[in-house]
């Protein structure tokens, strides 16, 4: 099993954790989003709670692009990244210093609402985004981090 590298920004607002990876079943009482290694293929559990999720969306990740530049108000989201790798920069006001993070595959990202947020590829690849609450355009607000 490898840890559990998490990093906390902005008093939680920001969560970039590390899914913990077992080769076959997890241990008996081991809950919560985790990697399985299993005979079929891997199986990521990248979302395990109560509530229920109203939107998803596949994410081709490009050298050379940013996705993202925005601030949403209403919607809260993960980012799961399957391949590639990533800077993901947060910004908790305006004015204030852009954060990066980098995210590899395997890695989960949590955005609280409020908080700016840019995706630049350094690795071609692919993502899962994902919230419990639908997209609305008028949600988004542009801003530039990167």
């Amino acid at each position: 099993m490898e840890p559990t590298n998490e990093q906390v920004v902005f008093g939680g607002k920001v969560l970039k954790r590390s899914l913990p990876v077992y080769k076959g079943s997890p241990p008996a009482g081991v809950s919560g989003p985790k990697r399985l290694l299993l005979a079929q293929g891997e199986l990521a559990n990248i979302y395990d709670a109560e509530e229920g999720l109203r939107y998803a969306a596949l994410i081709e990740m490009r050298v050379g692009t940013v996705r993202g530049n925005h601030v949403l108000r209403v919607k809260e989201e993960l980012v799961y990244i399957i391949s590639g790798r990533v800077e993901l920069v947060v910004q908790e006001a305006a004015g204030s210093m852009p954060v990066p993070l980098e995210l590899v595959a395997g890695d989960l990202a949590f955005i609280a609402t409020g908080i700016a947020h840019a995706i630049k590829p350094l690795e071609a690849g692919l993502a899962i985004e994902f919230s419990k609450t639908r997209f609305d355009p008028v949600d988004a607000q542009r801003v530039v981090l990167v």
